[in-house]
């Protein structure tokens, strides 16, 4: 962005750095120089952007989190690039003027010559503000430039020092001229559509990191931290594949729909009673609030406490199933799932791995069609999110369905590792499929042995009798819209 931002306009890589300072530290700066005259276009920017409606709420998803302010500025700034008009002609940079005047008067008794000789011939690689400097054909270009000006001035100071204000007050009178010939109207039009293309981008990619569990700020994931270059870099990841969008998209969807279902069983649940609170609950209200009802001289103090939310209720503690065990997931990748049944089962799994990871669990994904293709470990606090976006991405396109060889493999982890025991088995598949009479026995025996659950989510409806078998409960989808908050108790898991 900001090497592309110079073709239009020297001044664009710090036009971007200043809308990045804007919304990660401070929206309206203290102006602590006056601004160089040529700087107005910029101005006339940030003042109207400052202005539009959405700004403020902009800020307050930046403010302190590099990842949201980088991603807003980068989106911003692409469409200002793109839509704001370039100058005719492209005037220079009057800063170079001063520069080199500067050089000049530094070094009065030493030809200009010798001093652009040392400029051009410097082994500088970036310039002051730390910004790539120009290209092999730029620099060859300002050498002749240089070169010319010291011939027309005979190579003497005073005379160059003259001609370098002259084409310096150049510039400065086209940049001012640039900045009057933009139409305020216009600019406000052109910076609201970048305005909301920043709050789509950052809305999109927030989708995308919640797939995995994570979110703009600084949260530990699990034992180690997440920093924002490697949020960065997984929102990249995400961007890159269309199929991980759309699971994004889906997983936001089942997100929402398991974090009501969770708080409704952990909140709203009248469970056991363990104080009295102030409220308006009415299903809670203790029996002398209620008496106020039927006595109408009360029901005055009824409706004002009613209002303040000041009436005595019980207080209840939902009852949630305690000491949550691991999750092994069971994920039909063969050739019948292609498109959206697998995005939709593959959102269904990153949802429970959101669940997982949140609460400590060790999470185990099993991608099978005739046979085990994939295991994916992911333990407790040490969630490996590049990882889980390769299972996400993870497909065996081709064969029939066999559920025996994933639930051999996932009651085997539960037998024979630690920290799946007692942990849930949760199969995804869509297929229809014969298990054999003496596998379904054993499969029986060995859940009463080691006391876990096996969930079945059924895509189309097919093969439900077969999955009954072993399955203590099934849950089947055939409209992946309609159906979605038919699977809500699954994310109570």
């Amino acid at each position: 962005m900001v090497k592309v931002g110079t073709s239009k306009l020297f001044a664009f890589p710090s036009f971007t750095l200043e809308v990045f300072h804007r919304l990660y530290y401070e929206s309206e700066p203290e102006e602590l120089d006056p601004l160089s005259p040529e700087s107005a276009w910029a101005l006339l920017l940030h003042r109207e952007f400052q202005q539009l409606i959405g700004f403020d709420e902009l800020v307050q998803q930046c403010q302190g989190n590099q990842l949201a302010a980088g991603l807003a500025t980068v989106e911003y700034c692409c469409l200002v690039y793109d839509r704001l008009p370039p100058p005719m002609p492209r005037f220079a940079n009057p800063q170079q003027y001063r520069q080199l005047i500067r050089q000049l008067k530094h070094q009065p008794s030493v030809p200009p010559s010798q001093v652009f000789e040392q400029i051009l011939t410097s082994p500088q690689t970036t310039s002051p503000t730390g910004l790539p400097l120009p290209t092999t054909r730029q620099q060859r270009e300002r050498s002749l430039w240089l070169r010319q000006l010291i011939e027309d001035s005979s190579d003497r100071s005073l005379e160059l020092i003259q001609l370098l204000q002259q084409e310096g007050k150049q510039a400065v009178w086209q940049a001012q001229q640039y900045a009057e010939s933009l139409d305020e109207t216009q600019v406000r039009q052109m910076l609201r559509v970048a305005l909301n293309a920043a709050h789509e981008k950052l809305s999109e990619a927030s989708g995308w990191l919640e797939i995995l569990g994570l979110s703009w700020g600084n949260e530990m994931g699990g034992e180690r931290s997440v920093s924002s270059a490697e949020k960065m870099a997984l929102a990249q990841k995400i961007a890159l594949h269309a199929k991980l969008k759309q699971i994004a998209v889906v997983a936001g969807r089942l997100q929402q729909i398991a974090e009501r279902k969770r708080r409704s069983q952990a909140l709203d649940a009248f469970g056991e009673i363990t104080t009295v609170e102030l409220g308006d609950n009415l299903s809670r209200l203790l029996p002398t609030e209620l008496q106020k009802l039927s006595t109408p001289d009360l029901f005055p103090l009824f409706a004002l406490g009613y209002y303040d939310r000041s009436l005595l209720q019980y207080k209840t503690r939902g009852k949630e199933k305690q000491c949550k065990g691991p999750l092994v997931v069971c994920l039909d990748s063969s050739g019948s799932m292609d498109g959206l049944p697998d995005t939709w089962a593959k959102a269904v799994t990153a949802v429970l791995g959101q669940i997982a990871q949140r609460e400590g669990r060790h999470l185990r994904i099993i991608h099978f069609a005739t046979r085990v293709c994939r295991v994916d470990d992911f333990p407790p606090h040490h969630h490996d999110f590049s990882r889980l976006l390769e299972s996400m991405l993870a497909f065996y396109n081709g064969g029939g369905t066999a559920w025996e060889p994933a639930l051999l493999s996932a009651t085997e982890c539960i037998e024979q590792e630690q920290q799946f025991d007692r942990a849930d088995i949760v199969m995804v598949t869509d297929g229809k499929c014969e298990v054999k009479r003496e596998f379904i026995e054993q499969l029986k025996i060995r859940k009463q042995q080691r006391e876990f659950n096996i969930y079945g989510v059924l895509i189309g409806g097919a093969g439900e009798r077969q999955m009954k078998q072993f399955c203590d409960r099934i849950w089947v989808v055939r409209d992946f819209i309609s159906d979605e908050v038919a699977i809500e108790e699954l994310f109570l898991l």
